[in-house]
């Protein structure tokens, strides 16, 4: 079995997370709480895992410091807590800015075009998965420099939707 300790930041503070795993499963240790789970099935960015007896559909996109997980219809954003690095801010100010899909679904619209000027947490895009529909908003202002989706477009957790620049 394989381990790895992880610190995230979750509503402003540090909190140690570990993960021991071998091929059939493992345990997630959060705090005071073991959770044993066992993998039903696996793919590049998720799965099917057993938890008391019940199965859970999830899928993980790790982007920067954070990432993304879904869990049976529900996001879960987590931020690496900083240890030694320059903050999220710090690095989108240094470059463009990727929007991807946070879950598998649908894109039902698309509020922006390219060359529009955007204001930071604008709505760029809504989704809909497992008819939960999720808005898409801009992390920073700037000017939109790509649309890599359409209406109706089926997309997969992860994949590039829109490009900001500063």
């Amino acid at each position: 079995m394989t381990g790895r300790e992880l610190h995230w930041e979750i509503d402003g503070q540090d909190v140690a997370v570990r993960i021991e795993e071998s091929t059939a499963g493992g345990i997630f240790r959060f705090g005071e709480q073991n959770i044993p789970f066992t993998y039903i099935s696996r793919h590049r960015h998720g799965g099917w895992v057993s938890v008391d007896g019940k199965p859970h559909e999830f899928y993980v996109l790790q982007d920067r410091g954070s990432h993304t997980v879904w869990l049976d219809g529900r996001t879960y954003r987590l931020e690496r807590a900083n240890k030694g690095r320059p903050s999220e801010a710090a690095e989108l100010a240094r470059g463009d800015c990727r929007i991807t899909a946070l879950m598998p679904g649908r894109i039902l619209r698309i509020e922006v075009a390219v060359g529009d000027t955007v204001a930071e947490k604008q709505i760029l895009a809504t989704m809909e998965s497992m008819k939960m529909e999720t808005s898409l908003l801009a992390p920073m202002a700037g000017r939109v420099a790509a649309i890599h989706c359409r209406p109706g477009q089926i997309v997969e957790m992860g994949e590039l939707l829109i490009v900001i620049e500063e």
